[in-house]
Formats: C-alpha cells, structure tokens, sequence
C-alpha cells in the first residue's frame, strides 16, 4: 500500500515499457501488472506508464478501444491493487458514440478510481489523419500535490508547462513515444520546460521498436538540487537505453515550489513592466 510520510517529497517511477507487437492484450497487460507491482514493492506512491505501451500488430482501428475497455478497467484494477496513483500512459480510444478517436492518458487514485482524462492536444504527423486534438489541460489535485499530464507532443510546446505552473501543479507526468533519432530534442525540451517553470518532471518512454522504428527509452525523471538557488540546478535520472526498466526516483516537491515562486513572480514584475503596468 502506498505510504504518504511526507508529502514535500514523494517517489515516482517511470515505467520503461517494452513494445511487444506479437503479445496478446492478456500478455501485455501481465507484464504491465509485474513491472507496476516492482515499483509498488519500493513503495513508490505514483507510477506513469508510457504512449502505447499496449500496442499490438495491426492498424490504427485494431488498436483502438473504448474508453472503458478492457485497458482502462486494467488500470482502475491495478491502482487498486498496489494502492498507488497511476499514469496510465497514453492510449488510443473511441468515444461512446464512436464519431471521435482521442490518445488520452487515464490518471487513476488508490482506490481505483478515475480522477481525471488527459486528452492529447497537439497530435503528430499521421496522428492528425486518425485523431481527434483535446480542448483542454486537467490539473489534478491530489493528496500528495497537484499534478498535471502532457502526453508527449505537448511537452514541445511551452504554454503546456506554463499553464500547469500558473495553475499551481507540482508535478507533470508526460508519457511519450519517441524514437531514436528524435531523443536529443526531446531530452533539450524536458530540461527547458522544467528550467523555465521550475516544474520537476516524470517522462517516459518505451523501448522495442515496430515498422522499422527504434524507440530507445531513455526516459528522465528530472528534479531540482536542494540548496541551489541561483543559478537552479537539475538533476536527473535517465533510464537505460534499450532496457526495460522500472525508473524510480525521489522528488523533492518542497524544493521546486520554492524555486517556482521565486521564479513566477520575477516574470509577473517583468510583464507588469512590459506591458506599462509597473506603478513607481
């Protein structure tokens, strides 16, 4: 069961999931239950899988589900279970009436229950043929803080992370599906985003590959170092290339919500001046 001892500093993992294309959905989803039940073990408190960790051969309608298909009551069920949070990272759905596709990721609390939807907003490449974009960014208030998804995409775009710590989150989750040749930028953008908004991020990112792509992993958790101010200092875990990996770290909430108040009211001075509001 989850521990809440102390809730400046929590522990997340990132789930560095192996795409299997030939499993069954039985297969994939025993082994997304055998890696989160590792990470419960280390008594994690939030745990977030990664984009299209359930992918299996076929096309873009086989792998679609309904919203409260089979791998949605998977993850209620598996919350539960372990008595964690869950991320369950991102995947491809249909609506009840079947005139929309959506990639969402489904945050679920202790008890199993679904706190909150995250649709993807900005789709990418071929996504734009077969998806629906969301509207809107849920921030998710919970024991331990609050907290916010940006499913991969979005986190290129920096009104996501600014509106998440405008709005007070302490914490964004962003599961992706990145492939080698595009991790460079991927890892510059997750630095610049938490840099920018002195926000600790969890992105994860599965490993395998499918259809000649490579997806190396190489998830970061990044956080920030206790004691610098000025100039902040990350710090980061990286998992293992190519490895499936259960990435844990300890992040120190406390920390980041004093460098982001610091940091959020130097930009309210700047934009009062710019825009001739400062009164002397």
């Amino acid at each position: 069961m989850m521990k809440v001892a102390n809730m400046k500093v929590i522990r997340v993992a990132a789930i560095q999931f192996r795409i299997e294309i030939e499993s069954s959905r039985e297969r994939i989803l025993e082994r997304a239950k055998k890696l989160i039940g590792e990470a419960a073990k280390e008594e994690v408190q939030i745990v977030c899988l990664p984009e299209r960790w359930n992918y299996r051969k076929g096309n873009v309608e086989d792998n679609l589900e309904p919203v409260n298909g089979p791998t949605m009551g998977f993850l209620e069920k598996i919350s539960e279970e372990y008595g964690i949070y869950l991320i369950g990272g991102a995947i491809w759905v249909f609506n009840e009436n079947k005139t929309e596709n959506h990639i969402i990721a489904g945050i679920f609390n202790p008890k199993g229950e679904i706190l909150s939807i995250q649709q993807k907003l900005h789709l990418y490449l071929y996504e734009k043929s077969f998806f629906s974009p969301g509207k809107n960014l849920n921030v998710v208030d919970t024991e331990l803080g609050k907290i916010g998804v940006a499913i991969c995409f979005d986190m290129t775009f920096p009104e996501v992370a600014r509106f998440y710590a405008l709005e007070g989150v302490d914490l964004i989750f962003s599961p992706v599906l990145i492939r080698d040749d595009g991790i460079e930028n991927w890892h510059i953008y997750l630095k610049a985003r938490a840099l920018e908004n002195r926000m600790p991020i969890c992105a994860v990112n599965c490993v395998g590959g499918f259809n000649d792509k490579k997806f190396p992993g190489q998830s970061l958790i990044i956080d920030f170092k206790k004691g610098h101010e000025t100039p902040s200092k990350l710090q980061v875990r990286e998992g293992v290339p190519y490895k499936e990996q259960v990435l844990i770290a300890t992040v120190d909430l406390a920390t980041a919500r004093k460098l982001r108040k610091k940091r959020l009211a130097e930009r309210l001075e700047i934009d009062n001046r710019i825009l001739g509001k400062n009164k002397k």
